[in-house]
């Protein structure tokens, strides 16, 4: 038991001694942390690249293509011809038109992408914090009746050596002090842990054993009916927006390819002169029209249709996963705060102090008492951890904004 006590001290001081070093301790709100995903944030300007690269997609879908310039010269038996032309192809089928909105509406799809994927990563820095408030509440609960135990081990200690407790008393004391000791220590391996990781979300990074988070206040709101919230999802959720996007830059794609079977003419100019004679110049003009014998853009149409069926069974099956996961969500959140405002009611250790101040309990019953108070307590902050858990994922499925 010695060599295990010693063992486990050694734990301990090898987890906490990171806090105690002089570096200046940051107090955050959950609202001041998030607001370190301001764009300028490495992980949202990842995030929001993609933006960039679609709109350069629609700077291609704008373009003119480019005039053409001839120079030909033809000899014969002394008979020289030069010609200049100059040949333009005229996008006037409106072809053009419609891959220009194709790619605008690509660009908005990925757009909405983007606000979806930074939505989930300020729902993972809220689960990152939420995870740090309960783990500095777990090592808080544990330090506070790891002192009550230790005081109360002293007196079993000094009744001891007075003659008025048993030795098997004290014994079991320092015992249960010591398995309260590892369990601290565990309690502050969680909460390094979580400090790790919730400085991974700061910009500019900060030394994670220096973050506190500053527990919100309980959000009570009542939440609405499933039907409500898919209502709120489809106006809210980034990624809906974008599969309909991707459908109408599929039905663009998919009129652009018809439009593409109309041949787009291409007008040439110029001049051509001779040295027949006195020689003279004069005025070229041709009109070039391809004939979409063989090439009907039928792969283009079909690959505008397969993308559009594709984004259309997506967006279908994202409303139905949507549906599932609102209603599981809710269904939690309702059920886990129930049993957390049940379990709250418990009032052990106020009891046990009561009693053991009247004369009705002894220390033994006391050290009992505290002990279990101890788990009550930490069995109800991971009550209220799942209950912050429900409520930050039922936000992020639903958009709901839980007041």
């Amino acid at each position: 038991m010695c060599s295990q006590f010693v063992r486990s001290l050694v734990l301990v001081g090898l987890l906490v001694a990171p806090t105690s070093s002089s570096a200046q301790t940051i107090s955050l709100t959950e609202a001041q942390a998030l607001e370190q995903l301001a764009p300028d944030n490495p992980r949202v300007r990842a995030i929001n690249a993609p933006v960039d690269v679609a709109r350069a997609d629609v700077l291609a879908a704008r373009r003119w293509p480019n005039p053409r310039f001839t120079f030909d010269r033809e000899s014969v038996g002394g008979v020289t011809e030069d010609l200049t032309m100059v040949g333009q192809v005229l996008p006037v089928t409106g072809r053009r038109t419609f891959e220009v909105s194709a790619a605008s509406a690509l660009v908005d799809a990925a757009s909405g992408l983007a606000s979806q994927q930074v939505r989930r990563l300020r729902t993972d820095l809220r689960l990152a914090f939420a995870d740090l408030v309960a783990a500095q509440q777990h090592e808080r609960e544990l330090t506070v009746v790891l002192a009550r135990l230790q005081e109360l081990a002293g007196v079993l200690a000094r009744r001891e050596a007075a003659g008025e407790a048993a030795g098997f008393d004290r014994l079991r004391a320092e015992r249960d002090v010591l398995e309260l000791d590892i369990d601290r220590a565990g309690a502050a391996s969680d909460r390094l842990r979580a400090q790790a990781i919730l400085a991974g979300f700061l910009l500019p990074p900060a030394s994670s054993a220096t973050i506190t988070a500053v527990a919100p206040m309980p959000a009570r709101g009542v939440p609405p009916p499933v039907s409500e919230l898919m209502t709120r999802a489809e106006q809210s959720r980034g990624d809906i927006a974008a599969l309909r996007h991707e459908i109408d830059a599929a039905s663009f794609s998919e009129r652009a390819a018809e439009r593409s079977r109309i041949p787009e003419p291409e007008v040439v100019a110029g001049t051509k002169s001779s040295n027949i004679g006195n020689g003279g110049v004069g005025s070229v003009v041709m009109v070039h029209v391809p004939i979409p014998l063989f090439d009907r853009a039928r792969p283009e149409r079909a690959a505008a249709r397969a993308r559009r069926s594709q984004a259309e069974a997506q967006l279908e099956s994202l409303r139905a996963t949507l549906r599932s996961q609102i209603t599981a969500w809710r269904d939690a959140l309702i059920e886990r705060r129930a049993t957390a405002d049940r379990y709250r009611a418990t009032e052990l250790e106020r009891i046990a102090q009561v009693s053991y101040d009247a004369g009705e309990r002894g220390i033994l019953e006391l050290l009992d008492a505290n002990h279990s108070a101890a788990t009550a307590r930490i069995r109800q902050g991971a009550l209220d951890r799942l209950v912050r858990e429900a409520e930050i994922e039922l936000e992020f499925v639903s958009g709901w904004e839980n007041p």
